[in-house]
């Protein structure tokens, strides 16, 4: 009868003592498991085969805990900042501007070979200067007329520099002045010439084909000076005379001093006395080609 009743009791009593035993073995695999999993992660790190998983595994824990943490924290103690001063960037100065020649030509050192410059006058432009125009503007590359004064209205197709002032000796000092300014550096000769003189333009050009552009070169009509008193010649204007950019750009310096130092009443006497005695050159008639 005892047994009996010992038995039902332990019927009753058997599973919750089986659940009990099985809930601590689960309890006591799950710590050693955990503690297992986290020596491996320590030592994959140490031997830098680290996986992802374990990564994402350890992530959560403390720095402290790993392998050779207290080498860290020694580091970290040891550790002092490096102060680098700052430095203002200075700002670079805008870029010189290039200038750049108008022409090619001008760019590369090619120069034209006669610039044509006419002496004129307010009260001639329209009669002999248009005469002038239309009978060597063609055959030529460029021609200019200079004059001290001129009318509102410019005869069609003429290019005309005027200097405000009628007197002779002023103009033809103006116009060599503009020459030195604005085209010395782009002709080889240059020829100056009154509008009531012919030319032909043809043998000016031809002529200047064979002449050194290297020569002082002044060439024309000689003649002596009025009252004899100062050696040497000048070019007489009435037949124009020829001027080489050699002997302008040895002027160029010294053409001031002529200016303040006017001795004769003729432009053209004038100019070759200026020529004379500060480039030592005469005028002459005829030179050796070359």
């Amino acid at each position: 009868m005892r047994f009996a009743a010992f038995v039902s009791v332990l019927r009753s009593l058997g599973p919750v003592v089986i659940g009990i035993s099985l809930g601590f073995t689960l309890s006591l695999l799950s710590v050693s498991w955990t503690e297992e999993t986290c020596y491996l992660g320590d030592a994959d790190i140490e031997d830098g085969s680290v996986g992802q998983e374990a990564l994402l595994l350890n992530g959560a824990r403390k720095p402290s805990s790993l392998a050779g943490s207290s080498n860290d924290v020694e580091s970290e103690e040891d550790f002092e900042p490096k102060i680098i001063p700052y430095k203002q960037v200075q700002q670079q100065s805008a870029p010189k501007k290039l200038i750049r020649a108008k022409y090619v030509s001008s760019e590369l050192g090619i120069r034209e070979r006669l610039f044509v410059g006419v002496l004129t006058s307010k009260n001639t432009l329209s009669t002999l200067g248009v005469a002038v125009n239309r009978t060597i503007s063609h055959h030529l590359d460029i021609t200019i007329f200079f004059t001290g004064t001129r009318n509102r209205k410019v005869p069609h197709g003429m290019f005309v520099v005027s200097h405000g002032d009628e007197r002779q000796i002023w103009n033809m000092y103006q116009t060599v002045k503009y020459i030195l300014e604005h085209y010395v550096h782009e002709y080889d000769w240059f020829y100056l010439v009154q509008d009531d003189v012919y030319t032909e333009a043809d043998r000016i050009k031809e002529l200047v084909e064979h002449l050194s552009v290297n020569r002082q070169l002044y060439m024309g009509r000689p003649e002596e000076f009025i009252g004899g008193e100062m050696e040497g010649k000048y070019c007489y204007g009435g037949y124009g005379f020829l001027l080489s950019r050699t002997l302008l750009l040895k002027l160029q310096p010294f053409l001031e001093n002529c200016r303040n130092d006017i001795l004769s009443a003729r432009p053209d006497e004038w100019l070759g006395r200026c020529i004379i005695d500060y480039t030592g050159t005469n005028c002459v008639s005829q030179h050796e080609v070359g």
